[in-house]
């Protein structure tokens, strides 16, 4: 039977090894002994995915809720809606909830009382006290179920998967590890005055002191560089916690749900954050030592003809996620640039451009990578231009016309061209009487070879004005109309 069991075991341990393989996992996740039934580790910085398991399974966040909650309170702040020193009064429902075991952490609040916004946030955020949620919840929505429809909404608008049915995690809510994750940094980014709350070890009130319920600020030992963010804990939840740490410039954010003790959670954490930032260093290194490089380009370009760079990337030691843009003449392509951009070794990106006119001057054309730091790993190309012969031809719809004093005559260039272009934007001029008129149309559009523009003559009191158009750009075709006012 024991020998059956080694056997298991190393059966197991194979599969495992092949499939860390398949997945990509770095040696450091490989090594993870957690407990918890999903978890996710985030570069704060980037956006991108350090480690996940089952980081996209809905689970209960328990307390963790009250990240939305307080995000909603500092969305309030910005607005000028609340202040810090605003004073929050305690209603019956308030105060009855506060004393209430089964709305964690309990912490007693006055009917009828009020209290400070700063004092409100830092029960929520620091002893998790629920009742406080409801208080703020009541003041900013006129009820918890309004409060809680925002909360659904701004979930929404941020792209989480999310589903909440109360303000405060006491109840069942329901969120993903990668969600919670992404709700951090985006709480991180907006409101970096959070980390003044969440980085205290514990809050006094009411004559007594209460614990940060993150037990790596408090009673367990430290962990470097750690400034918050949130624990979670009911039945339904298991023992659940958010928590984000710095080293030098770069941070980790790191989500535990669903773990089996309240210290086995911290222990979970401790392992995600040291593989975060292991597994920053290890992409940070392969960032360092990308290059870039054209690998495919066209002789020479013709303006209203599509062409197509590439660039390759190689150098990349580990797989990691930068911001990428194609530029030409330094000005960015509209659909090819992305924050969230997965560089690999021998990966290629294309770009497909059409010049929109028929400007020869030399083109430049660069395919660019953004990191962290700031730092750029670029290649960039010039191309030729081709002139374009259009082999313009063009009529006016009269040479003369007498009018009568203020009648509008309208004065038709038909303009063709054999240069076999679907379509072509050729600059045009008018001129009366030598004067340039800048409101008449300055280009026209020629489709499949042929195109149409016009100008409204009024014609003065009396005299007569002569009517030039010039047509194309190097050596233009230019039209004469004499107007007589009779």
């Amino acid at each position: 039977m024991n020998a059956r069991k080694t056997r298991l075991r190393r059966l197991a341990a194979c599969l495992m090894a092949v499939l860390l393989c398949l997945t990509g996992l770095s040696p450091a996740a490989s090594a993870l002994d957690i407990r918890a039934a999903s978890a996710f580790v985030m570069d704060y910085q980037t956006g991108e995915c350090l480690y996940e398991y089952n980081g996209d399974v809905a689970r209960v966040p328990a307390s963790m809720t009250k990240v939305m909650t307080a995000y909603i309170v500092y969305q309030e702040l910005e607005r000028g809606n609340l202040t810090w020193d605003t004073q929050i009064p305690i209603s019956h429902n308030v105060a009855v909830k506060s004393r209430d075991s089964s709305y964690p952490t309990a912490v007693p609040l006055t009917e009828g009382a009020t209290y400070s916004v700063d004092t409100l946030m830092h029960l929520i955020m620091i002893p998790s006290a629920s009742a406080s949620c409801i208080a703020m919840a009541e003041y900013i929505a006129g009820s918890e179920a309004a409060f809680v429809t925002r909360m659904n909404q701004t979930a929404d608008a941020f792209g989480l998967s999310a589903t909440y049915n109360n303000c405060h995690g006491a109840r069942v809510n329901y969120i993903t590890a990668r969600s919670q994750a992404m709700l951090t940094r985006r709480f991180i980014q907006d409101y970096p005055d959070i980390l003044r709350i969440t980085a205290k070890s514990g809050y006094s009130f009411g004559g007594r002191w209460y614990n940060n319920t993150n037990h790596l600020l408090n009673t367990l030992a430290p962990y470097a560089g750690l400034d918050g963010f949130k624990t979670g804990t009911i039945s339904e939840a298991g023992y659940c916690v958010t928590t984000t740490a710095t080293r030098g410039n770069r941070r980790v954010i790191a989500v535990v749900m669903k773990s089996t003790s309240d210290n086995q959670r911290f222990a979970d954490s401790r392992q995600l954050l040291d593989l975060g930032f292991s597994e920053i260093a290890r992409r940070d290194a392969a960032r360092q030592t990308t290059t870039v490089r054209i690998t495919q380009q066209p002789q020479i370009v013709q303006p209203f003809t599509a062409f197509q760079v590439t660039a390759q990337m190689a150098g990349v030691s580990a797989d990691y996620i930068s911001s990428a843009q194609w530029y030409v003449n330094d000005q960015p392509v509209s659909g090819y640039g992305n924050s969230y951009y997965t560089v690999s070794d021998g990966k290629t990106s294309t770009l497909s451009y059409t010049l929109d006119s028929l400007d020869t001057q030399p083109v430049t054309v660069r395919f660019s990578l953004t990191m962290p730091d700031g730092t750029l790993r670029s290649a960039e190309t010039v191309l030729a231009v081709q002139p374009v012969d259009l082999d313009l031809d063009a009529s006016l719809n009269l040479d003369r016309a007498d009018v009568y004093p203020s009648k509008t005559v309208t004065v038709t260039a038909d303009v063709t061209s054999t240069a076999g272009l679907p379509e072509i934007t050729v600059p045009v001029r008018w001129e009366l009487d030598g004067q340039m008129v800048s409101a008449a149309p300055q280009t026209v559009t020629l489709t499949n070879g042929y195109g149409q523009v016009s100008f409204d003559w009024a014609a003065p009191l009396d005299g007569r004005q002569e009517l030039t158009v010039y047509i194309g750009s190097d050596d233009p075709i230019e039209l004469t109309a004499d107007l007589r006012v009779a």
